[in-house]
Formats: structure tokens, sequence, C-alpha cells
């Protein structure tokens, strides 16, 4: 039986003229990159023919328009990851016609969307979704299920953790519906993200533990991987840091795909930080950039090197993760610029930039308030009080190296021998 999906907001005004878009073209201005947001436009008006309930194109018409896409397409150069993702749609496009099989447009849907979410484009990946949730339908597959996934991931990571909940729920309903055991368990993950984000970690906690149990006896190592490691950064925010390295590791050893392997690194860099194994941490962070990753997987390694340079008195590490972090400040998820603001206001006072630190944190302070980042908003207020008290006192020197507990010798180990190509 066909399910319908949920009539989410999927932005701020989405009158479905694809303003996201529209808007990188207009501050991109005369620079030759505002060709691919125009042409990313053009290819979603285009998609727009297929919505559901909209009356069939003429094939005329509709051959008229996938023709001028595709050659506003071919006129820009050079090729880039993004117009082969927009060639990749109007291929498809121009193949379904005016037949009734639009939902062969979901797999290149999800790709592109997948991709400007990790390059920190969330409102146009959230435009590209709601694009795709309008497609006809006539029954429930995996594309849908990974639609609501993906949407979820992508409202929780703009903040919007009421939509965001509701996207993960209906993924989960429908993957059970359709015996998607997988699906269902990472839709359980999402929702105690959802609750991780606003600050209910006893929540987070209670439902991973459930997931991990689950996955477990199914034998699903990927959703294992996954689990260890959202579980891991949630007894990190629970101050349990010794069990979240521990988590965090095995997840980086249970991942197949680089890239989460490096997220798992990274996460597993920043407990060791904060339990004053700094050789450790800045070893595993460097380990995550020395990769071509994109900009979403950058993000939190530069945050956690930058704040280590603090702790070190390394100024020029610390610098470094500034610089680049300066780079894409306004196209980070709201919870990486909260973190942002923390760690550099509180490198800046430890470097004897009182004031300048202090509006930094204040600034964190009020994004976490705007976007009801419960548990940074608790963290962030602790820091700038911290940071008042402190005023006319000494500038503390480098923090000094913690002895590894047992528990940890392993890990550190395992890290000095990644580093060294072991």
């Amino acid at each position: 039986m066909p399910v319908p999906s949920p009539q989410l907001p999927l932005t701020e005004n989405d009158s479905g003229l694809h303003e996201p878009f529209l808007r990188r073209a207009a501050d991109t201005g005369s620079d030759p990159s505002s060709g691919y947001a125009l042409a990313a436009f053009l290819t979603m008006r285009l998609v727009d023919q297929f919505t559901a309930g909209r009356p069939a194109p003429h094939p005329d018409a509709l051959a008229y328009q996938v023709r001028a896409t595709r050659e506003f397409l071919n006129g820009l150069q050079p090729p880039t990851v993004e117009s082969n993702h927009l060639s990749q749609i109007v291929r498809v496009s121009a193949g379904i016609g005016v037949s009734p099989k639009a939902r062969l447009l979901w797999p290149p849907l999800l790709a592109f969307a997948y991709w400007l979410e990790k390059e920190l484009r969330l409102e146009e990946a959230l435009d590209v979704l709601g694009t795709g949730l309008k497609l006809s339908a006539q029954d429930t597959g995996e594309e849908d299920i990974a639609a609501q996934l993906q949407l979820g991931r992508v409202l929780r990571l703009s903040g919007r953790f009421a939509d965001s909940a509701a996207a993960y729920a209906r993924g989960g309903e429908l993957a059970d519906d359709l015996g998607d055991a997988h699906s269902e368990l990472r839709s359980r993950v999402g929702r105690a993200l959802v609750a991780q984000e606003q600050g209910n970690l006893p929540e987070a906690e209670r439902i991973l533990e459930g997931v991990l149990a689950d996955a477990r006896s199914a034998g699903d190592r990927t959703a294992q991987a996954l689990v260890c490691h959202d579980l891991g950064t949630t007894h990190y925010l629970m101050g349990q840091l010794a069990s979240a390295v521990q988590l965090t590791f095995t997840a980086f050893g249970l991942y197949d795909q680089r890239s989460q392997q490096m997220r798992a690194l990274a996460d597993t860099g920043l407990v060791l930080k904060e339990l004053g194994h700094y050789s450790a941490a800045k070893r595993a962070l460097l380990l995550v950039l020395e990769h071509d990753a994109p900009p979403e997987a950058r993000v939190r390694p530069l945050v956690e090197l930058m704040d280590l340079g603090a702790l070190m008195q390394d100024r020029l590490l610390f610098e470094r993760g500034r610089r680049e972090l300066d780079r894409h400040l306004d196209a980070l998820p709201p919870d990486e610029q909260v973190e942002y603001q923390m760690k550099l206001g509180r490198g800046l006072v430890g470097f004897d930039r009182q004031d300048d630190g202090e509006r930094h944190l204040e600034r964190a302070v009020a994004l976490a308030e705007q976007y009801g980042l419960g548990e940074r908003l608790f963290r962030a207020e602790a820091l700038l009080e911290e940071a008042r008290e402190r005023r006319d006192q000494t500038v503390p020197a480098a923090a000094p190296e913690a002895v590894p507990a047992p528990e940890l010798r392993s890990t550190i180990e395992s890290l000095e021998a990644l580093a060294l190509g072991g």
C-alpha cells in the first residue's frame, strides 16, 4: 500500500522557486561559479515537470526544456562534480520523457543532495530533497526510506530538530513496513542524535544502547559501527571520556568507508585531547587532515586542532585551524558554528586576548540559544563564566601531557602505528 510522505516545511520559503540556488548565483555575481548555481536552478525546474498531480508536459515542450538545460550545462567549463551530478539528473529526465516513471530520478537526486550536504550547502540539499519528495510514486520503495533518513540528517544539521525527528520517525515506519531492519535501526540512531543535540543525553544513551544490542543480535556490522560512534560522542558529552575513546576507536575499526573512518578518528582525537593526551590527539587529527576530505569532514578536526594549539600554547597550530575555518564559517551548520566560537573564544583567552575571547564565547551562547542547542548552551555558558573569573590572572602555561591509563594504552599505541603507516 502506498504510504504518503510527510509534508515537512523544507525551506523557510518553500515556493518551488529554488531560492537557495538563485541566492548562490547572486552571491557569486560575475564569478564563473555562478553558472553552476544557475545550472542547478534550471535542473531543479526541469525536475519540477514530474511533480505528482501536475499535468504532464507536452512532449515537445519537455524535449525543449531538456535540450536547453543540457546545452547550458555543456557550456560550463571546466566540468565539476556538481555539473556531473546535474548532467546525470538531466539524462534521466530525458529518458523518462512523459512516462509515469518519475521515481527513476530518485537515485541521482539523492546523490546530488548528499554531495551538497558534504559541501555544507544545507539549504540547497533541502531544496533538492523537497523537490524529490514531490515526485509521483505508486509504491513505497528503498528510495523513499533513504530520502526520509537523509532528510532527517540534513534537517538535524540545520538545527530544525522537530522536523528532523519527524523525518527520522517516518523513515523508520517505512523501513518497518518493508522489513528493512538496517534502515529501521538507522532511524532510531537519528532520533537519538536529535535528543543528543537538544541536550537530553540520558535519552540519547538509552536509545543507542538499545540499537547497539539489536545490531549485535542481527550481526549488522555497519549499524554497530554507527552506534558505537554515536554512543561514544554521547559518552563524551556525559563526561565518560575513557569509554568514549574506546567506543569511537572501535567504530573506526568497524567502518568500511574511509570517510566514516576519518570521522571516527577525528572524534577519537577530540576525546584524547580532553583527557590530556595531546600528542596522541594531534596525531589522530593530523591523520584525518592528511586525507582529501570534503569541508564537512574537515571542520571538526580543524576546530579541535585549533583548541589543541591553545592548550599546548602552540600559536602556529592555533592559527592554522582558525585560518582555514574562517573561510567556511558562514556555511557551517549551527552546531559547528557554536563549537567553533567556543574553541576560538577559549583559545584567545588562553593567549591573553581576554576581550576578544569573551566576545566569541558570548557569540557561542547566543547561537546556541537561537538554535536550541541545549548541550552546547550549557558548555558555552560555563566557558564564558570561567573566562570572566580568570580576568586579571596570569596567562596559564602550556597544559602538561597526561599519563595514559592502562585501558587507553592500546588505542594510543595503535594511533602511533597508523601515523607510521603501520
